[in-house]
């Protein structure tokens, strides 16, 4: 156990290798199951040294809509931090069709244990016996050293992503930082240079955000920023990266789209924020519009260049009137479309 949980194993891996190993010292079949709050349950990792039996078990599962799993077997395991141990499953009160999967194969004893931490429960190990196993004191000694390891790789896990997700995460919007903007424009290019596909990168700055800051204070800003960022998210695919890259600076980047779409995507942006009105939003008066600066990315090029024609093309919007896009195009100079054309 201690070989295996040190190990450099992604968490998915590591289930699957825990109910594995597990058959080798309990039951022959065993299970994880993971609830985030007791009541939603997902099998996580499955294993049995009888592949027929365990795709029964499962299709049994699911034919009953979880209400195997939601029983109150698993209800005393999850909200209580009971374990639970059968030693006799065919004198089990279970519904016609589980005893007849015991019955089939041969199926003697269970044992479930919680998985949880000091504050919470994660969810369960489970192992079922055959014949002529029967659990012992000592397999439920055995299953709960288990299961806590299960918890502090699960909990290492979770701080592990938590850790991930902020070291690319912009603290106060919430959007990417300017650490994973250079490297998604990165594996982007790299991307768009092999399938020869188009991509193509927004550069948005906020109208006047020195005035909102001088007139309201940097809480307001904050929040004006804050909410620009959520209309920004909201209004772009899923499949595109919204950045926060410095001050009142944002960048998009938008894979798979050439300068039409670019230009498309930032209309809808110009058209989002300004209707959204968003001092008035939260208790202020005065408008709140951006700028916005585009260029796509010509093939085998740089990212510096990229990102160089999107800061020319916004800083000449900034300087024309705001609240308009401009394009930057090597071969044609630059296009301008403002809300009036709209």
């Amino acid at each position: 156990l201690i070989r295996l949980f040190s190990s450099s194993l992604q968490i998915n891996e590591l289930l699957d290798r825990v109910v594995s190993r597990s058959t080798d010292v309990l039951g022959d079949t065993s299970f994880i199951v993971l609830s985030a709050d007791g009541e939603e349950i997902k099998v996580e990792a499955a294993f049995s040294k009888d592949r027929d039996r365990l795709v029964k078990i499962l299709m049994t599962t699911v034919n009953l809509g979880g209400q195997a799993l939601r029983g109150d077997l698993l209800s005393e395991v999850l909200k209580r931090r009971q374990p639970v141990t059968i030693p006799n499953l065919q004198q089990a009160a279970v519904s016609e069709e589980i005893h007849s999967l015991i019955e089939k194969y041969s199926l003697t004893s269970l044992l479930a244990v919680p998985i949880h931490t000091k504050n919470v429960v994660l969810g369960a190990f489970i192992s079922l016996a055959t014949r002529p196993k029967v659990f012992t004191a000592e397999d439920l000694v055995t299953a709960t050293a288990l299961a806590d390891f299960t918890a502090i790789a699960l909990e290492n896990a979770g701080l592990f992503s938590e850790l991930q997700r902020s070291a690319i995460t912009d603290p106060l919007t919430g959007v990417y930082n300017t650490r994973f903007f250079h490297e998604i424009l990165g594996r982007e290019t790299a991307r768009a240079d092999r399938y020869t596909t188009p991509l193509s990168l927004l550069m948005i700055d906020v109208d006047s955000f020195k005035l909102v800051n001088d007139n309201y204070g940097n809480v307001v800003g904050n929040k004006v920023l804050t909410q620009i960022a959520k209309t920004v998210e909201s209004t772009v695919r899923n499949t595109d990266f919204v950045f926060r890259c410095d001050g009142d600076k944002f960048g998009v980047v938008l894979p798979g789209t050439n300068i039409e779409g670019a230009l498309h995507a930032a209309e809808k942006i110009l058209q989002k924020v300004e209707s959204s009105n968003i001092l008035t939003s939260l208790g202020y008066s005065g408008p709140v519009t951006v700028s916005i600066g585009l260029s796509e990315y010509h093939r085998e090029g740089h990212i510096e260049t990229l990102v160089a024609e999107a800061d020319q093309a916004l800083y000449a919007s900034k300087r024309s009137c705001g609240n308009c896009v401009r394009s930057f195009e090597a071969a044609f100079g630059q296009k301008e479309l403002g809300l009036e054309s709209l």
